[in-house]
């Protein structure tokens, strides 16, 4: 499971609040004192530069900031930075100190989520200069709130400082911020241009109606018995079974996890073996796998995690805690366009976890990673996880949607729509929704059976109904066993449920 998905709950709401939690949740102080600057050490966290990137969007975290004590870091994993909250009065703030190459102007944005109060005013400042801003009263969910206008950086040190304030002197309101962005309007038009060129035609995906995606890691468990080797997992897994479950439960796709958790890949994988031999499989059975579907009529995506904190031989392998992340994002482009080059127009689409929480503070290359991303395939579909919060970039092609169980995705997709998101923080994306259908996102307990089926057939078939009204592609989750197996009973709901829903 990634970050975001081990604090979502079973049977999550249509807008999950992130302070609940399946697991244990760690709230880590991440305040950052200037003289840690360069990198951080082998456990991490990540210790940005706070350099102002005149050619990119600077991300700042508000976790990274000095802030007032009363904003407390919301961070329930190491690898990942989240947000700050119990932002509630005016009297608070977040500030960095940046260093200015040259003198220029910045277009500002505030991501941010007001919890409760009207009309937020929103003021951002530089020495003298200063742009304001509101997030309208109706604007209820995670935001990314333009402020009007540029603001003007001199070279040099320069601190950014951040503050809220309700319209209404005096009256209360909370929120809780993500980060400040700065790009030069230039940059922004043209980086605006670049994406909407790499945008991939989402169409096959809403024809397939809904697929199926399966946590099948180094981390998966057999129904009865202790788990095999990876690569021996890799070896034993019945691809023909598979296939066919997928095939009778109706899924048009299917997300295949290769790395979480641990990073692993199943398959023959030649900047992985460099980077860290042992960790791939003589079989290939990514290709082996896409033969299979494709011969049902079914396409392939894969999921790829780029790290986490459970795996620090893969850390330090990658370079992910430098505080320059070209080492880490050059590695990413070769393992990730390998597996684009080889697998070409087998290979459909990329679901890329923790896109807001692990690649954004990072202020990652997005146009380099997305090349990448459609090596092979320039018709390939690609999305960076947000969770819940908004997106990290407009370099992709759709929405991933975790934990998103309204067919209305953020209530704003209507019925007869064109399945793209029209307006709020995923404008322009094609609508997904990626749900658990059982006990867990994975298998991965021993000596117990896989879930039980979170709806009816009924339930389903209405629930399958709702999103194709408006073209909103859910992923059911489904837990697998080692085998490649996956629950028949939540097969046979899928078939019944077809079989009420006049669904082919």
């Amino acid at each position: 499971m990634s970050t975001a998905k081990s604090i979502s709950s079973v049977n999550p709401p249509q807008r999950p609040d992130p302070r609940r939690s399946q697991f244990h949740l760690l709230l880590l102080a991440c305040g950052l004192l200037a003289f840690l600057q360069g990198h951080g050490d082998a456990a991490g966290p990540y210790v940005p530069d706070f350099r102002l990137h005149p050619d990119t969007v600077t991300v700042l975290m508000a976790c990274d900031a000095t802030h007032s004590p009363e904003l407390k870091p919301f961070q329930p994993a190491g690898h990942g930075k989240f947000f700050v909250t119990g932002w509630k009065h005016a009297e608070e703030s977040a500030a960095w100190t940046l260093r200015v190459p040259a003198e220029e102007q910045y277009a500002v944005n505030v991501l941010l989520l007001r919890r409760r109060g009207g009309t937020l005013h929103l003021q951002v400042s530089a020495g003298t200069e200063n742009l304001t801003g509101s997030l309208p009263a109706n604007a209820n969910a995670w935001q990314r709130q333009a402020l009007p206008g540029t603001l003007r950086l001199p070279q040099g040190p320069a601190t950014i400082t951040l503050r809220l304030f309700s319209e209404t002197p005096g009256a209360g309101f909370e929120a809780d911020v993500l980060s400040v962005e700065l790009v030069r309007p230039a940059i922004r038009a043209q980086l605006h241009r670049a994406a909407m060129d790499l945008r991939s035609n989402t169409t096959w995906l809403q024809a397939a109606k809904y697929g199926f995606m399966v946590h099948w890691t180094s981390q998966t468990c057999p129904r009865h018995g202790s788990p095999k080797p990876y690569a021996d997992a890799v070896r034993d897994f019945d691809v023909e079974a598979f296939a066919n479950q997928a095939q009778e439960g109706g899924a048009g796709f299917v997300v295949l996890t290769t790395s979480h958790g641990f990073h692993y890949f199943p398959a023959p994988l030649a900047t992985l073996d460099k980077l860290l031999p042992g960790r791939t499989s003589q079989r290939d059975l990514v290709g082996d796998l896409a033969d299979a579907l494709q011969r049902r009529g079914i396409k392939l995506m894969l999921y790829y995690h780029l790290g986490a904190g459970s795996d620090p031989a893969w850390l330090a392998a990658t370079g992910f805690w430098e505080t320059a992340p070209t080492r880490l994002f050059a590695n990413w482009c070769d393992l990730v366009g390998e597996v684009g080059r080889r697998y070409q127009g087998k290979l459909a689409g990329w679901w890329f976890d923790d896109g807001t929480t692990s690649y954004y503070y990072r202020s990652a290359p997005w146009q380099q990673l997305t090349l990448a991303a459609k090596a092979g395939n320039p018709d390939r579909l690609v999305a960076y996880n947000p969770w819940i919060l908004p997106p990290a970039t407009e370099f992709q092609d759709y929405f991933c949607g975790e934990g998103f169980e309204d067919p209305a995705g953020d209530g704003t997709l209507a019925p007869g729509g064109d399945g793209h998101y029209t307006s709020g923080p995923y404008a322009g994306l094609q609508a997904c929704a990626t749900l658990i259908t059982e006990g867990d996102w994975g298998h991965f307990s021993q000596d117990r059976p896989i879930g039980k089926f979170r709806w009816s057939a009924a339930e389903l078939a209405g629930r399958i109904g709702q999103f194709a009204a408006r073209r909103n592609v859910p992923i059911f989750d489904l837990e697998i066993y080692q085998d490649g197996t996956v629950s028949p009973e939540s097969i046979a709901t899928f078939r019944e449920a077809r079989r009420l829903g006049g669904i082919k």
